[in-house]
């Protein structure tokens, strides 16, 4: 097996803990779900800054050509 799915693997791991820890947690289901909405919204605001950076990264580099 090569590193990629090994390191594939592990963050799948990682992935299925969170969502298991978040649904086994001793909490309301209302404050459950406001954390998940919270997290997908902060992950989606990252992503997007991410690919921002990466379009102007992109522009850049041609503009340079």
């Amino acid at each position: 097996m090569n590193t990629g799915n090994s390191l594939l693997c592990f963050f799948a791991g990682v992935a299925a803990g969170a969502v298991a820890a978040l649904f086994l947690a001793p909490d309301s289901g209302v404050n459950t779900r406001a954390r998940i909405r919270q997290g997908a919204s902060d992950v989606v605001g990252k992503a997007k800054e991410k690919i921002a950076e990466g379009l102007d990264d992109i522009e850049t580099a041609l503009g340079e050509k």
